[in-house]
């Protein structure tokens, strides 16, 4: 299993690409079985993913994790040269 030691409260940076495909439904105040539904996964897996996002993110609840994602919403990624020249 891996260790979550040191990344508590960290933020976007170390959320996974599926906690990110998580993070928003559970901020709109979906049910875990509605996300579970959307995203052709078991409601236990995303109460799992909802679980280490609120490690992650340093909040308690989904009313704090929606204030959380509002005030301080994902970065954009990096574009790279390639991308900025348009090739």
């Amino acid at each position: 299993m891996k260790s979550f030691e040191g990344i508590e409260g960290a933020g976007w940076a170390v959320l996974t690409a599926r906690e990110r495909d998580v993070i928003h439904p559970v901020a709109e105040g979906k049910s875990n079985k509605l996300i579970a539904m959307e995203l052709g996964i078991s409601m236990r897996t995303v109460e799992a993913h909802r679980a280490r996002i609120f490690y992650k993110m340093g909040v308690r609840n989904a009313v704090q994790l929606a204030r959380e994602v509002c005030t301080n919403p994902e970065p954009e990624p990096a574009r790279t040269d390639l991308e900025e020249a348009g090739t």
